[in-house]
């Protein structure tokens, strides 16, 4: 359980960081941040949203393993 929640908060974290790019190029016009943005107007906005999902999963991967090592 602990490092499918890690690996779950890597991804997330790469996922804020291709929002967060894609917000930062939609203003260019670069057609991928123009798709990547279409698909999700919350999440190009506000990448924050999925970098703070990623902060809990990797805070509960951490409680896991903690919780695992005291039995």
């Amino acid at each position: 359980m602990p490092a499918f929640c890690f690996f779950l908060a890597l991804g997330l974290g790469f996922s804020a960081l291709l929002f967060w790019e894609a917000n930062q190029q939609i203003s260019i016009g670069t057609s991928w941040a123009v798709d990547v943005c279409s698909t999700s107007h919350m999440f190009c906005h506000h990448p924050e949203y999925v970098a703070y999902a990623g902060g809990v999963m990797l805070i509960l991967a951490i409680g896991f393993k903690l919780a695992s090592a005291m039995e």
